[in-house]
């Protein structure tokens, strides 16, 4: 696979009536803490491992979270990640405020009564079952119109926003064809929010701290930049995409996460591009997590006042 995924060890599961088969005793089994259960009726062996894919990003809760999805797949074929645990494993960014234990599946079988300890079950009819990683996933768009319930419009927004750029890869939907089957589905909860924060996704942002910013700029009442806008500089004989811009005022504003600093190469490709931004008559204002919003939105202000 690409620089996106490496493989790590991952204990191997077996199903609880598959015991004897390994040697093992119901004794055993409940009482040497090797192995573990996972879910009720799946038991983790971590002597024995297997090298799975795995998302550079991933963190050991992500490693656990997998652990389960894998061990309800083997229990209750047919079913898939939804809700906050389809969004933990594709690696949205969600608050910590609405972070739970429970394993969020869902089925298409209307029929079908899933009662088990730790996982809470959704049944939705016609939803399609796809495969990522060898994990199986309900539609992501249907994971987006439940978390509704769940976050304010601009967590949602930021939601959207990475899964249609490149958040964590390349992007879930194209933007037209994600707002084509939320705005498609009969039933729809939270239909305004859905409807608010769906007009206000953007494709290509790299970031949550991107999808804030510019939020914040349309909270103050000032237009809406750009999403990266395409700008050729002369001066380094390519095409210079800031985080966000405004092409008319020629001013630019930019993100600085702790990994632009801790990354030589690209402080340095922030230092040219910035360089080729301001040769050509731009200004550009730098964001962190410490800056001081009510003055950046006077810096903001004073620009677009000397723009006239």
């Amino acid at each position: 696979m690409d620089d996106l995924f490496e493989l790590r060890d991952y204990p191997v599961l077996f199903r609880t009536r598959e015991a004897a088969e390994r040697g093992l005793s119901r004794y055993r089994l409940r009482c040497d803490p090797r192995f573990v259960s996972v879910l009720m009726g799946v038991h983790q062996d971590p002597r024995e491992l297997q090298a799975l894919w795995t998302p550079v990003w991933a963190d050991s809760k992500w490693m656990e979270e997998r652990l389960r999805l894998r061990a309800a797949d083997m229990l209750m074929p047919g079913i898939g990640a939804a809700h906050l645990t389809a969004a933990r494993l594709l690696g949205l960014p969600l608050p910590n405020r609405v972070q739970d234990t429970s394993l969020h599946v869902v089925t298409a079988d209307w029929d079908r009564k899933i009662s088990r300890a730790g996982v809470r079950a959704r049944r939705r009819r016609g939803t399609a079952i796809l495969r990522w990683l060898d994990l199986p996933f309900g539609r992501p768009a249907d994971m987006f119109i439940d978390l509704a319930v769940v976050l304010t419009i601009d967590e949602l927004i930021a939601v959207g926003d990475a899964m249609v750029g490149p958040w964590h890869g390349p992007a879930i939907y194209g933007l037209a064809e994600f707002r084509d089957y939320v705005r498609g589905r009969r039933y729809l909860r939270q239909r305004s929010k859905v409807e608010r924060a769906l007009d206000m996704i953007r494709a290509g942002v790299d970031s949550p701290q991107e999808t804030r910013l510019r939020l914040w700029v349309i909270g103050r009442g000032l237009p809406e930049p750009e999403v990266h806008p395409d700008i050729f500089s002369p001066y380094l004989d390519r095409v210079i995409e800031p985080d966000l811009g405004f092409r008319e005022q020629r001013l630019a504003l930019e993100y600085e996460g702790d990994h632009h600093r801790s990354s030589p190469a690209q402080w340095d490709s922030d230092i040219r591009r910035d360089e080729g931004l301001r040769r050509m008559g731009w200004v550009v204002l730098k964001v962190t997590a410490r800056t001081d919003m009510a003055a950046l939105e006077c810096q903001i202000r004073d620009h677009f006042r000397s723009c006239g």
